[in-house]
C-alpha cells in the first residue's frame, strides 16, 4: 500500500470513528439528557388555532404577531384585541384634533399579567386626555406591544404597521433584554422557521457551550451585558432598530421617546447592576435625537415588591405601570416639543431644520387562549 493511499485510509477512518461517536452521543442524549436549548417546538403545540392569541406574522420580517378580534382570557388575564390585532379598543376615526401616539414594545409595553386599563399606554392616555395642557385635543395612545418582540422587531412593527395610522409620536418600550434576536423564547421557537441542525441535539449542545464562552468572553458571565457588548451582533440590532425608527419618524415628522424600564430586583434597589447599560441604551436614543425617560430614577423610590407583578415574575405591576406612564407623561408635557401636543402637530424645529423626533422580557408565555363571549 502506498503511502497515499495509508493516508486516505487513515483519514477514512478517523471519520468514521467521528461519525459513530457524534451518533452515539446524539443517541445517548436523546435517550438520557435530552437538551432543551433552542428545542423546536412540538408539531402539535397548539391543539386549537381558534384558541391561540397567536399566529404566524402576515408583515414581512415578524415571526408572529397577535391573533385580530380576540376577547378571553390569557394566562390568567383578559387580552382584548382589536380588528388591527393590537391591544385595545378599535382606533378612533381621522379627526382635526386628535394626537396618536404609538406605543412600540414587548410584555412590558403589551401589560403582561395586568388588565388593558392597567397599562401603561392605556393610562398615559388618560393623563394626556385630562391634562389642562390638552386644549380641546383628543389624544390616542395606540399600543403596539407584543410578548417577546426585540427592537428589531419593533422597527418592523413601526414600519409595517404603526406609520399606517399617521401617529404624530413614537414610545419605544426598552427592556435589557431587546436585543435578544436568537429565537430562545417559546413563541419565537414555535413561529420562527426550522434551522435543520436545531434538530439535533449534539450540536444544540454545541451551540450551548458555544454561547455560554460567548456569554463569558464579552459579557462576563452576565447574559444582559454580553447583549449589550459594544461591537456585538445583539447590540448592534438595537442600534440598527434605533436607526430605522429614526428615519421613518423623521419622514413621518413624529417625535421619538425612549422609556427604559429597569429589571426590578426581587428584595432591594441597593446595588443595581444594570445602571451602565440604562446609560448605554440612553446614549444611543439620544445619538438618535430621541427623548429620553429612563425609569430606574422612579422605580427606585418604590419598594421592588410593590413594582413586580409577583415574587417570581419581574414584569411592572399595575402601579408599575402606573409610574412609567406618569413619568412619560411628564417628559411630554414638559418636554421642547411638548408645543406640538397642543398643537395637534409635528414638534418645533431642533434648530437645524429638523423636528424632535418622537416617540415610538420576554418570559416563555404559552399560546393557549380560553375564548369569552364579547
Amino acid at each position: 500500500m502506498s503511502r497515499l493511499e495509508r493516508l486516505a485510509s487513515n483519514l477514512l477512518l478517523a471519520a468514521g470513528s467521528s461519525l459513530l461517536v457524534m451518533l452515539a452521543a446524539e443517541a445517548g442524549l436523546r435517550m438520557f439528557r435530552p437538551v432543551q436549548y433552542l428545542k423546536p417546538p412540538d408539531p402539535e403545540k397548539v391543539r386549537n388555532a381558534e384558541e391561540s392569541l397567536y399566529r404566524p406574522a402576515t408583515a414581512p420580517g415578524l415571526s408572529y404577531e397577535m391573533v385580530p378580534d380576540r376577547n378571553g382570557v390569557f394566562e390568567g388575564m383578559h387580552v382584548r384585541t382589536n380588528h388591527f390585532g393590537l391591544r385595545g379598543p378599535e382606533p378612533s376615526p381621522q379627526a382635526a384634533h386628535r394626537f396618536r401616539v404609538a406605543a412600540l414594545g414587548d410584555s412590558f409595553t403589551f401589560g403582561f399579567g395586568v388588565e388593558e386599563k392597567e397599562t401603561f399606554p392605556s393610562v398615559l392616555q388618560d393623563l394626556l386626555n385630562r391634562s389642562p395642557s390638552a386644549s380641546g385635543q383628543w389624544f390616542e395612545v395606540m399600543n403596539f406591544g407584543v410578548v417577546g418582540y426585540s427592537t428589531r422587531d419593533e422597527a418592523i412593527v413601526l414600519e409595517k404597521k404603526a406609520l399606517g395610522f399617521h401617529p404624530q409620536g413614537i414610545i419605544i418600550g426598552y427592556v435589557l433584554n431587546d436585543p435578544e434576536i436568537d429565537p430562545r423564547l417559546s413563541l419565537h421557537k414555535y413561529f420562527d422557521p426550522p434551522v435543520w441542525w436545531r434538530r439535533s441535539h449534539l450540536l444544540r449542545l454545541l451551540h450551548l457551550g458555544w454561547n455560554t464562552v460567548q456569554v463569558w468572553i464579552h459579557g462576563g458571565g452576565d447574559y444582559l451585558r454580553y447583549l449589550h457588548a459594544p461591537g456585538g451582533e445583539k447590540w448592534r440590532s438595537v442600534e440598527a432598530g434605533f436607526r430605522s425608527i429614526r428615519r421613518m419618524a423623521d419622514r413621518e415628522g413624529a417625535w421619538t421617546l425612549v422609556a427604559i424600564f429597569p429589571l426590578t430586583p426581587e428584595t432591594s434597589w441597593e446595588n443595581y447592576p444594570y445602571s451602565d447599560l440604562h446609560a448605554q441604551v440612553a446614549r444611543e436614543a439620544r445619538a438618535n435625537g430621541f427623548q429620553v425617560v429612563d425609569l430606574l430614577g422612579p422605580f427606585r423610590r418604590i419598594p421592588p415588591v410593590k413594582l413586580r407583578l409577583s415574587e417570581t415574575d419581574d414584569h411592572p405591576s399595575p402601579l408599575g405601570h402606573r409610574i412609567a406612564a406618569e413619568a412619560i407623561y411628564e417628559a411630554i408635557v414638559s418636554g421642547s416639543w411638548s408645543g406640538a401636543l397642543t398643537a395637534g402637530g409635528g414638534g418645533p424645529s431642533d434648530g437645524m431644520g429638523r423636528s424632535p423626533r418622537r416617540v415610538d422580557s420576554h418570559a416563555s408565555h404559552s399560546l393557549s387562549f380560553s375564548a369569552m363571549a364579547p
